[in-house]
């Protein structure tokens, strides 16, 4: 089984038949795990070179930068972050905001950690609320 897909078998009573958001999602691993149970998956990253296409029929891609996305307000029901806190460290704050804003009310957005460097700053970052589940690192963030 793969990281990804164990990391959404943890979440799948949360995503069952709702909308997901994968942001800086590189290869889009996770977006793929989840299509297997949301209803629809949207992922965004800066560049799609690393996107291993056909993509499940339920998953969108889109080029977007996460700092200013182009969805409405409240249209996602859970945010996810995979593996990308080292690479959008420096526009975490602009993120952050933007992920709340196009999460509903009462979602989750959940940064997820296994690499090294994105544990070692999510540890830095976030401290005490960050929780481990085998082999994931993660921060779970309430709207």
């Amino acid at each position: 089984m793969k990281k990804t897909d164990a990391w959404i078998a943890l979440l799948r009573a949360e995503i069952e038949n709702k909308t997901v958001l994968e942001a800086a999602c590189g290869a889009a691993e996770c977006s793929v795990s989840a299509a297997a149970y949301a209803a629809d998956v949207f992922c965004i990253d800066l560049d799609d070179s690393r996107l291993r296409r056909p993509l499940p029929s339920n998953v969108h891609f889109e080029k977007m930068d996460a700092a200013d996305m182009a969805f409405p307000d409240e249209m996602f029901d859970m945010v996810m972050l995979y593996n990308a806190l080292f690479h959008i460290r420096s526009q975490w704050t602009e993120i952050e905001r933007e992920c709340k804003r196009v999460l509903k009310a009462g979602g989750s957005l959940f940064l997820v950690a296994t690499w090294k460097l994105d544990v070692r700053l999510l540890l830095e970052m976030f401290g005490e609320r960050v929780k481990r589940q085998g082999p994931f690192w993660t921060v779970r963030i309430e709207k």
